[in-house]
């Protein structure tokens, strides 16, 4: 059998003409079933069977019949047509975005991450969505190598690469554990109180914005903050808190993470927010990539 790379490129399209034959039986009703001629139609045939070396009909003057050969070729042809199909129509929906994986990075914005989700898988159920929880630091990497197609994590973000844009703004809080003296002051907690205290972060290797603003923060306030522990994730600074390890700033969403331990208090003379970013790499930008982002849009429009 021969396996030249244009003839197997040929095979695809006479094995249509052969399923037609083989369902009509007659090859100018076939030919009319394909909106073609039937000599051409039966030269393909022809070209087919030599192809195979194999005869996949019987014909006469009155009739075309199916060699004992031609019947299975004609019940695997159906088989490889069938996948072929579905093969083509999962690409046209791969162009659009429509199928195949979405692998999404995300930090402790629960509540923006689940928001999208719930209406990207009800508009695209045939889109896998892989998640994967990291610091901002290894989303950084992963878009850059390719490696996730979008990230969800504090920003704005803006390299040569990366692109960003903003999905959610969340003030400040400071989180203290149920029982510190200052835990009652629900209008808010004048910072200069705490200058003495312990307080928890994650490293700014992990996530330098946050860090950054917490350090702005206190340093507006009158003070540099005692950083008594390190975690590399912020949504475990809570129960650190309640285990009575030091207090924390943290951004309004991990009240998404509060218990009945610690208390969330607004934080007095603080305008200081934290900007939550879907991220992307603007070179390997795809349609799959965008219908996610106009999801985000949609989901902001609704605010």
């Amino acid at each position: 059998m021969k396996n030249d790379f244009m003839e197997g490129i040929m095979e695809f399209r006479q094995l249509m003409y052969f399923i037609a034959v083989a369902e009509e039986l007659h090859f100018g009703k076939a030919a009319k079933k394909l909106g073609m001629s039937q000599p051409p139609l039966s030269q393909q045939i022809k070209k087919l069977e030599e192809y195979l070396e194999v005869e996949l009909l019987h014909r006469t003057k009155r009739k075309v019949s199916l060699t004992e050969a031609g019947r299975y070729f004609y019940r695997e042809a159906t088989k490889m047509n069938f996948t072929l199909n579905g093969v083509v129509e999962n690409v046209k929906l791969i162009d659009s975005g429509m199928f195949g994986a979405l692998k999404i990075g995300f930090g402790p914005d629960y509540y923006t991450l689940t928001k999208i989700l719930k209406i990207y898988e009800t508009e695209y159920p045939d889109v896998q969505i892989q998640l994967e929880q990291m610091p901002t630091a290894e989303q950084l990497i992963a878009l850059d190598k390719n490696e996730i197609h979008i990230g969800i994590l504090p920003g704005p973000i803006e390299t040569k690469t990366i692109e960003s844009r903003v999905v959610a703004e969340y003030p400040y809080r400071v989180v203290l554990p149920a029982n510190h003296p200052l835990a009652q002051e629900e209008d808010g907690v004048d910072l200069i109180k705490l200058k003495d205290e312990n307080y928890i972060m994650t490293p700014r290797e992990i996530g330098p914005a946050y860090y950054d603003a917490i350090i702005n923060i206190c340093s507006n306030a009158g003070f540099n903050p005692h950083i008594r522990k390190k975690t590399h994730e912020l949504q475990t600074i809570i129960p650190l808190i309640a285990a009575n390890m030091g207090i924390a700033i943290v951004p309004e969403m991990l009240s998404y993470f509060s218990r009945a331990d610690v208390i969330f208090l607004p934080i007095k003379n603080c305008d200081a927010t934290m900007k939550n970013c879907i991220a992307w790499n603007r070179e390997a930008r795809s349609p799959i990539i965008d219908l996610f982002i106009d999801i985000v849009h949609r989901v902001q429009k609704t605010k």
